[in-house]
């Protein structure tokens, strides 16, 4: 039985084979992926892109050549530039607030070791001698 042919096939009008580059990636259910890529990058483009990659990365290769022109019908003036601007923009808001937190933190450990420990008066004294703190804090 003769395999059915990849959305990519389809679109050149060639029949399917098993040794098809793109069937995995681009199946015959879905031609608007596959229309989407080729508009932007070119049938011959997409196929030496995946021949240049090893097959375990190939996968991956074509999320990121459906992802760009995807971003570009959504946003055609910046397209993924945007979302890529916004994911560093809120990671430099992230990085930020961590800091802010830390300073905080770092604030109320310094805070806390003053409260809970007070010299006493013997202390202050002569160390040698003990006796019970004027005051110290419960935790």
């Amino acid at each position: 039985m003769a395999p059915s042919a990849c959305a990519a096939c389809r679109s050149q009008r060639k029949k399917g084979s098993d040794e098809c580059l793109l069937a995995p990636h681009f199946p015959s259910d879905d031609l608007q992926k596959f229309a989407i890529v080729q508009k932007v990058y070119g049938f011959s483009h997409i196929v030496k892109m995946l021949k240049d990659v090893k097959a375990e990365e190939r996968a991956d290769v074509v999320k990121s050549l459906v992802y760009e022109p995807t971003a570009r019908v959504k946003d055609p003036v910046y397209g993924c530039t945007r979302e890529i601007h916004q994911l560093q923009k809120r990671i430099a808001d992230l990085e930020s607030l961590l800091v802010y937190t830390q300073t905080e933190l770092l604030d109320m450990r310094f805070d806390h070791e003053k409260l809970v420990y007070f010299p006493t008066i013997c202390e202050e004294v002569d160390p040698m001698l003990s006796c019970d703190p004027l005051w110290e804090l419960q935790i």
